[in-house]
């Protein structure tokens, strides 16, 4: 026969577990008290609509003689009774604000949800003391909840506590009261107006001189409507208010977003310094008005990494501890429409607006226009790249040339720089994030191809042949040369090319340049790895030679080619050459390079002899 049986609780390992293990920091009962207070002003308006004077006042209580510290929160909401008392603070989970579920509850104006908010300020205290005197009944009621799971409830005179409200004591533990009276004064302000910032109950903190109205200068904003009646320097002053740092104190610019539903607002902060596209995300976010996180990362999109942003929402719904926001369908949606309403802001920017923005967060905005063909229309001529004459726009080099050459990589930008600059040749270093792709991009865009890869004949139209008696003169020197400088893949060639001054220069494709690479390390690899490499090297189709241009303008290789010299020793000249070529491009030498060097400095030495 079978006897049903319910699971027996420890009440203390369970309130040990919520105040202490929940929360990542032990001042969050300071949150907790702010919302359930703000809430119970909420519930009062909602039950008389002739009350309109909520408020929520905090003093912080020193017994020298017993050299203890309390914290004494008060609110003047709906109160709390008898059958309340009994299920909201003795059961955990039970909450008198309604469902959990927040997509479908239609009590949003409320903050709370979970019911175990209270049990937080047991990691400051051993014994929670409320007295709460309800409209509904006009009862008083001493609540004292302690941290073993014990608690007593009695009734009291009405003239205990004549104002309808909830006050709760706080005798703060030991080690706690150990501070300062100024300092831990500090830590309640500081809290206070980080958890309280936004709600729109005064929220007012006694001193031992006056009362201070914590968020009297940044309340103001419960809705987008609110937000956008706010004037541009309402709405900077009210950024610096929040964020506080130094470096935000220099604010200029931000946008005003909104999702679909109108559910999230938000204001996005654009960062007046450049930042990291890896730098951690720290978005500010508010829920029904009470703080959440100030490192919220998944509610702006990862590209926006540029501003930040502050988010009030309705809609979206917390963890447990309330740090955090649910990773679900909702969250997903907020943030692409959030990320839509950005992109929309920043096209509507004016022209000197937009060029500081994009000059300062260059690289957030190629990220974004690699995917959004809409706004690289739109933003691409103030978009900067590196050229042979520094940083430029793509509108400055559209004025001057048609068809704009980039390179694929940092290297080959410098290989060719003084080439293409001699030949006055608009190039563009597309080796930096984002760049290449975006000017392939862009070919799509326009219709035609404006800019175009850099390839070996584009510098090659440039190069001026030896003179036909020159050339019959060098032709079995080149010969011999050139069957020396197969063995490395390279073909040498003897033209003449603006500078002057460069005695030669190494171009080779981009599939002679992997097999390059792929030579290189299989050569620094254990025998395994190395005949898996050199495999692979076997596979693939052999790409065309790379060339060494040899430039007859240059003293050096005209001294060499007339020297005189034995075919040997022009040969270690050149391959001395050909190794300085690959230095100068930036290229990893592989081990026979370094010893064709060697070689070649060695025999130039004893030549001198």
């Amino acid at each position: 026969m079978s006897q049903e049986s319910r699971f027996q609780v420890n009440l203390a390992g369970m309130i040990d577990i919520l105040s202490n293990h929940l929360y990542s920091d032990q001042n969050v009962y300071i949150r907790e008290l702010l919302q359930n207070g703000t809430d119970a002003i909420r519930a009062r308006k909602l039950w008389d609509s002739k009350f309109d004077t909520g408020e929520i006042n905090v003093e912080l209580q020193q017994d020298q003689n017993a050299n203890s510290k309390t914290l004494v929160f008060t609110d003047n909401g709906i109160g709390l009774t008898a059958d309340e008392v009994e299920i909201f603070l003795a059961t955990i989970a039970s909450s008198s604000k309604g469902e959990k579920n927040f997509g479908e509850s239609s009590e949003q104006s409320f903050i709370g949800r979970f019911g175990i908010g209270l049990l937080s300020c047991f990691v400051v205290t051993t014994q929670i003391r409320l007295v709460t005197h309800s409209a509904k009944t006009g009862t008083v009621l001493e609540w004292n909840g302690k941290g073993d799971g014990t608690y007593e409830i009695r009734e009291l005179a009405p003239e205990s506590h004549p104002e309808i409200g909830t006050t709760v004591y706080l005798t703060y533990k030991t080690e706690i009261a150990a501070e300062t009276y100024a300092d831990l004064h500090n830590t309640l302000r500081e809290y206070m107006f980080q958890y309280g910032a936004c709600l729109e109950v005064p929220i007012y903190l006694k001193d031992q001189h006056k009362r201070l109205w914590l968020n009297e200068h940044s309340n103001k904003v419960g809705s987008l409507a609110d937000l956008q009646a706010l004037n541009h320097y309402e709405v900077l002053q009210f950024g610096r208010t929040l964020f506080g740092a130094e470096e935000m104190r220099s604010l200029q610019d931000y946008f005003i977003l909104h999702n679909d539903s109108g559910n999230t607002f938000a204001v996005a902060y654009v960062i007046p310094f450049a930042v990291s596209t890896h730098a951690r995300k720290l978005h500010r976010a508010y829920l029904n008005r009470m703080f959440v996180s100030d490192a919220v990362e998944e509610v702006m999109p990862e590209w926006a990494f540029f501003t930040r942003t502050v988010i009030w929402t309705k809609e979206l719904q917390p963890v447990a501890s309330r740090e955090a926001f649910y990773q679900n369908e909702a969250l997903e949606r907020v943030s692409q429409e959030l990320g839509a309403s950005l992109k929309q802001q920043i096209k509507a920017m004016p022209e000197k607006q937009l060029q500081r923005l994009l000059n300062t967060h260059y690289l957030a905005f190629k990220a974004l226009a690699c995917e959004d063909s809409e706004l690289l229309q739109f933003i691409y001529p103030h978009l900067n790249f590196r050229t042979l004459n520094g940083e430029e726009n793509l509108q400055t080099l559209l004025s001057r040339s048609e068809v704009v050459y980039y390179t694929q990589s940092v290297d080959e930008f410098r290989q060719i720089a003084d080439v293409a600059r001699a030949q006055q040749m608009p190039l563009i270093n597309g080796g930096y994030a984002y760049d290449s792709a975006i000017l392939r991009h862009l070919n799509g865009i326009l219709g035609h191809e404006v800019f175009k890869l850099f390839q070996a004949e584009d510098v090659e139209f440039a190069f001026q042949p030896l003179f036909p008696e020159e050339e019959r003169a060098f032709a079995d020197l080149l010969s011999q040369l050139n069957a020396r400088m197969e063995t490395y893949q390279v073909e040498a060639v003897l033209n003449y090319f603006s500078p002057h001054d460069i005695p030669m220069l190494y171009i080779c494709n981009q599939q002679k340049q992997a097999e390059r690479e792929l030579g290189r390390v299989a050569e620094a690899s254990n025998d395994l790895f190395g005949g898996i490499l050199g495999s692979l090297q076997e596979e693939k189709e052999n790409a065309p030679l790379a060339q060494l241009y040899l430039n007859f303008h240059n003293e050096v290789v005209q001294s060499v080619f007339c020297s005189g010299k034995s075919v040997d020793t022009i040969c270690k000249v050149v391959e001395v050459l050909y190794v300085q070529a690959l230095l100068m491009g930036h290229y990893p030498l592989k081990k026979d390079e370094v010893t064709l060097m060697n070689k070649g400095l060695l025999h130039i030495i004893k030549a001198m002899k």
